[in-house]
């Protein structure tokens, strides 16, 4: 396989893997030089004596998963991706010190953490650069072509503009069955284009699935091996969100309701890396929560935690905690939509947010069932009420569980 035809979710897989290799290499490489300076013995019996900090990496992906490193708009921005990448081996280094404390001296020496912290910035920190500048490669570019009308056409180009990884070769003509190439050029049709420009997706908006022989050319191309995406999935992949400008009474068919899509061993394994996400979460929010609830009674009056009710799977309602991020009268008993730069989030609050962490007591909720680690973030009912008038197919996102990350 060409590594240009990667789909955005290999690509992702890739990054998250190559990230857990490097920081099992980096505790490796931090191992290996405190025990040579020491002259310690290093064996597979003396790591074996330290395996409980190889927990590293699952703590690394979960709060890099929590705070957004995965998303692709933060994997394709240098500037993102080093806030976020900072931000979680603070984190880690602030629960290393801590969990120092508390365990045995001999079992996580200082040094270890230092060289650590070290090999892991210039491994992964390297790695996520060297992955930036493949992005815009030319051999790493995922060539495709839109099929769309009018204005939809225009931006979708504009949308994929944004990310390097996706060059546009051709889109759809006056005929929507026949492309122009992007650079200028006679119009042919997609089998031929596809063949000719050596394609690797055909991105698809609505309106043209009415037209007969838009589909045949595109269940042709299918059939050859092409990957055609409608755009809404894609753009829903790659940001998180629902295109609201592109989506149609069909849309609901993208979906999949079918339990045979499903299965039951992906809600099975789903949940244990739940389960095993929101015990670390958890365990993390004990080790840190002193020194937070003192920075948060110290920023502002008012309790550590608050409440409120959200809307869950099925449309039933639940309860989550979060850390107080607000002055305690920011609503006065009124739902209100928080803003950009809320006058109403707290000095500490706005520190909080960046990181995520006020998020961190919804692991309670995630080992209750009633959240996910990865899913749609839950709203209040007030809200619900109003986003359904005004967002088709809005309540879709009760049919699974809300997730802490969305």
């Amino acid at each position: 396989m060409r590594l240009s035809a990667l789909t955005p979710s290999e690509r992702r897989a890739v990054v998250i893997i190559g990230d857990l290799l490097l920081l099992t290499m980096a505790l490796l490489l931090a191992y290996g030089i405190w025990a040579y300076r020491g002259d310690h013995p290093f064996t597979i019996a003396f790591l074996k004596k330290k395996a409980i900090w190889f927990v590293l990496s699952p703590i690394w992906f979960f709060l890099a998963a929590v705070g957004g490193l995965y998303e692709y708009r933060n994997l394709v921005s240098l500037e993102r991706t080093l806030r976020g990448f900072a931000t979680c081996g603070a984190i880690i280094l602030i629960s290393y010190t801590l969990l120092y404390f508390f365990a045995p001296k001999e079992s996580l020496p200082r040094g270890v953490v230092l060289y650590h912290a070290f090999f892991s910035v210039g491994l992964v920190g390297g790695w996520r650069y060297l992955l930036l500048l493949l992005h815009g490669n030319p051999l790493f570019r995922r060539r495709c072509v839109v099929v769309a009308k009018g204005e939809e056409r225009e931006g979708v180009i504009s949308f994929l503009d944004q990310y390097p990884f996706y060059e546009v070769v051709g889109v759809s003509a006056e005929a929507p069955e026949m492309i122009v190439p992007l650079q200028g050029g006679d119009s042919v049709d997609l089998p031929s284009f596809v063949r000719t420009f050596d394609v690797d997706e055909i991105l698809v908006t609505a309106p043209v699935y009415s037209d007969r022989e838009v589909t045949k050319a595109i269940v042709f191309c299918g059939e050859k091996g092409i990957t055609v995406t409608p755009f809404p999935l894609l753009y829903e992949e790659l940001t998180g969100r629902v295109p609201i400008d592109h989506i149609r009474e069909g849309w609901w068919h993208l979906l999949p309701f079918r339990v045979a899509e499903t299965g039951m061993l992906y809600p099975m394994l789903k949940r244990t890396a739940d389960v095993i996400g929101a015990i670390l979460g958890l365990s993390f929010l004990g080790l840190t929560l002193p020194w937070v609830a003192l920075a948060i009674k110290l920023d502002s009056k008012g309790p550590v935690f608050y409440r409120q009710v959200r809307v869950g799977r099925g449309g039933r309602t639940f309860t989550v905690w979060k850390l107080r991020t607000m002055r305690a009268d920011a609503e006065r008993g009124k739902a209100v939509w928080a803003k950009e730069k809320d006058p109403r989030v707290t000095r500490v609050g706005r520190w909080l947010r960046k990181a995520r962490f006020d998020e961190f007591p919804q692991c309670w909720n995630i080992l209750k069932g009633e959240m996910s680690i990865i899913g749609p973030r839950p709203e209040r009912p007030e809200f619900v009420k109003e986003l359904r008038d005004l967002i088709p197919f809005f309540e879709l996102r009760h049919s699974v569980k809300p997730g802490m990350a969305g």
